[in-house]
């Protein structure tokens, strides 16, 4: 008989050291509620070394574990996959207290994009920058490697206590990720050759070569990297060399870019981000319905006009 939420929180709390090596059987074990843009939470076990005061750890989903577990895979290897994951995490070269010295994590400032209705409650406490339906957040990138990153967003107590203020934030956000190279590939390289292979360079990409003119926008480790369109660097590159374009936010990880003159039906292009975004991406990841434009004058994004209603045009400048 298959085990509750409860039993099996129970059950994992009670046995994972038995997974664990001798450094961690001392280690604190508690459950909390981890809180994610969109309204997404989750149930993670913590596990913490006994000194108190701020430490990096990973929050390992027991909702995503009890899911696995339910679907059938084994208790114990439930277990030992939880277990694996705290072990092997990468330990960041950060020194806890730089968090409290703006001047120490300046430079590991970065933006993130989410949807602004979705997350009224999540942005509440903190500095955002509005553009259309989309917020800007920023956060302290802690580690950092090419599988992927940890942050912590950054909240308005943070920022007061910093003595920054949101348009400074912006700035050196703007100015952080400028320095990261985007991943730029067209969708049919993706579909025969994975996203794994590296992109080409924006400049040397010919559009023309390809049947399907829709172009994956990320950053290098393909996560939370559909903020690279909000770069105005990146972005003057791909106008620069493709022309004015559309810009599909197709989740939080990625945008599409279409060169404009490749699209003959705006409205057919706005319904197919409709049926995808119900269909295919999931809510938590979900970041707009709409289709913007950028503008190569003003280096900001825009809610592209159309046939059909997407919205008041009020674009921000980067």
């Amino acid at each position: 008989m298959k085990m509750n939420f409860d039993e099996f929180k129970k059950e994992v709390k009670e046995n994972i050291k038995n997974y664990l090596t001798e450094e961690y059987q001392d280690y604190d074990l508690r459950f909390d509620t981890i809180k994610k843009a969109s309204g997404y939470e989750y149930e993670a076990l913590m596990i913490s070394p006994k000194e108190k005061g701020m430490s990096v750890m990973p929050a390992l989903n027991i909702t995503e574990a009890y899911d696995n577990y339910s679907n059938g895979m084994e208790i114990e290897s439930v277990i030992s996959k939880l277990a694996d994951i705290r072990m092997n995490v990468a330990i960041p070269e950060f020194d806890k207290e730089d968090i409290f010295n703006y001047e120490r994590v300046k430079e590991r400032v970065f933006p993130r994009l989410i949807n602004t209705a979705a997350n009224t409650e999540y942005l509440a406490d903190k500095p955002h920058k509005d553009i259309e339906d989309l917020s800007i957040v920023y956060a302290v990138r802690v580690t950092e490697d090419e599988s992927g990153f940890a942050e912590a967003i950054i909240t308005d107590d943070l920022a007061e206590m910093w003595g920054v203020d949101r348009d400074e934030l912006n700035a050196r956000a703007m100015d952080n990720i400028a320095q990261r190279p985007p991943l730029f590939k067209n969708i049919e390289d993706v579909l025969f050759h994975g996203m794994d292979n590296p992109g080409y360079e924006i400049e040397d990409i010919e559009p023309e070569n390809y049947t399907v003119p829709f172009f994956i926008l990320t950053n290098q480790q393909k996560t939370k990297g559909a903020v690279m369109a909000v770069s105005p660097k990146t972005m003057d590159r791909i106008t620069a060399k493709f022309g004015d374009v559309y810009v599909i936010p197709s989740s939080v990880d990625e945008t599409l870019i279409v060169p404009k003159s490749m699209v003959d039906d705006l409205d057919r292009l706005v319904d197919m981000v409709r049926e995808v975004n119900a269909t295919e991406v999931a809510p938590q990841d979900r970041l707009s319905d709409k289709i913007y434009e950028y503008d190569s004058e003003t280096h900001s994004l825009k809610i592209a006009s159309s046939g059909q209603e997407q919205g008041n045009d009020m674009g921000m400048r980067m």
